[in-house]
């Protein structure tokens, strides 16, 4: 996780799926009473919200710091991104284009903080070695299926994206230990995503969920599991797309891929060559 910026909240709200009601009370105190938190003691918290320390101590387990000292500096650290972030809109006037270009910059500022590189070299390790990949997501989800498509083959490595129900299964199923499924499901529990990493992992499929829940059915099945930021984390959700964190995971594996073998990276010139070349014929024609 960058130092930079720990995207407590982020983080918390990536758990809420495999927490208890009373670790929930807890996180949705924290998160809408981020001042409070870093004004005040473990105890005068526990107080407030009607729980014990003991509690807030292992719901701070729970969502991945040691205990509460340690949630209490990320959550200050991050509080204090916030403040400046807020500050930095108070010195203008806000209209839709700036508010919503802000939010896509939390996002992505929080993906980068939630996403490490040890992550996405498994991820380029299992494609690399993969005899046949096959990348599957429903609706917005897609589009990001789509797009690590388009990015694999750019560099020489062909794989399939697929968003029919009965298709991703049918493959799932032809699959053995050498092939390997990518998933994308923001919530992590879309009933055709789920039962296609299922059906693929009884067949020894390397599997990869990309989703914005930890602990959902989909990352119970999976190899590797990156979780991103979900879009409701920022102030002006109901206008953004669903899979601009995906996309930004996509750019980030084929970094890794690059700058692991030069050979990628020739091979992504090579094509945007051609791609280029194919462009200019046609302006030349038209």
């Amino acid at each position: 996780m960058s130092s930079q910026v720990p995207a407590v909240i982020a983080k918390i709200v990536s758990q809420t799926q495999k927490l208890t009601y009373g670790e929930n009370q807890i996180a949705n105190f924290v998160i809408h009473n981020p001042d409070f938190i870093t004004r005040n003691t473990i105890t005068a918290i526990a107080n407030e919200i009607g729980v014990s320390e003991t509690s807030i101590n292992r719901f701070c387990k729970k969502v991945g710091f040691k205990g509460f000292n340690d949630f209490k500096i990320a959550f200050a650290q991050d509080a204090f991104y916030r403040d400046m972030q807020a500050k930095k809109k108070e010195r203008r006037e806000i209209n839709p284009i700036d508010a919503l270009a802000l939010d896509y910059n939390e996002l992505i500022v929080n993906t980068s903080a939630l996403v490490t590189e040890k992550q996405l070299s498994q991820v380029v390790d299992i494609l690399k070695g993969a005899r046949r990949i096959f990348i599957i997501g429903m609706f917005d989800s897609y589009l990001a299926a789509i797009a690590l498509k388009n990015r694999l083959s750019i560099i020489g490595i062909m794989a399939e994206a697929i968003n029919d129900s009965r298709a991703m299964k049918i493959a799932a199923a032809q699959c053995g230990k050498e092939d390997a499924v990518v998933a994308f499901s923001r919530s992590g529990s879309t009933k055709e995503i789920v039962e296609t990493v299922a059906i693929a992992q009884v067949h020894q499929v390397k599997t990869i969920a990309i989703t914005c829940y930890d602990s959902s059915p989909i990352t119970e099945n999976s190899d590797v599991n990156i979780i991103v930021p979900d879009k409701i984390s920022v102030n002006n959700s109901a206008l953004m797309s669903n899979h601009i964190t995906f996309l930004f995971v996509v750019d980030l594996i084929m970094s890794i891929f690059i700058s692991s073998d030069k050979t990628y990276l020739k091979k992504k010139l090579d094509s945007e060559a051609v791609l280029a070349s194919d462009q200019a014929m046609t302006n030349y024609y038209l």
